[in-house]
């Protein structure tokens, strides 16, 4: 449920256009066609740059604590 005060994950993307251009000699390439991504409401992908944002959180499996182990 998308609502203020909630931590939410969106993609926006054209399903007609999307595609990913990484290749074995250029693999880090952003996908086209998704100009947009907000991570807990934080734009991290506007207009198809990165903003330099890193609002995520890591979220550790049952068979990790949270100092690593």
């Amino acid at each position: 449920m998308l609502k203020e005060g909630y931590w939410a994950d969106v993609v926006v993307f054209d399903p007609d256009t999307v595609s990913d251009p990484a290749t074995y000699q250029n693999p880090q390439q952003y996908a086209k066609g998704v100009p947009f991504v907000f991570v807990n409401g934080a734009a991290v992908i506007d207009g198809g740059n990165h903003t330099g944002a890193r609002p995520g959180k890591v979220i550790y499996g049952p068979g990790r604590d949270s100092s690593g182990q």
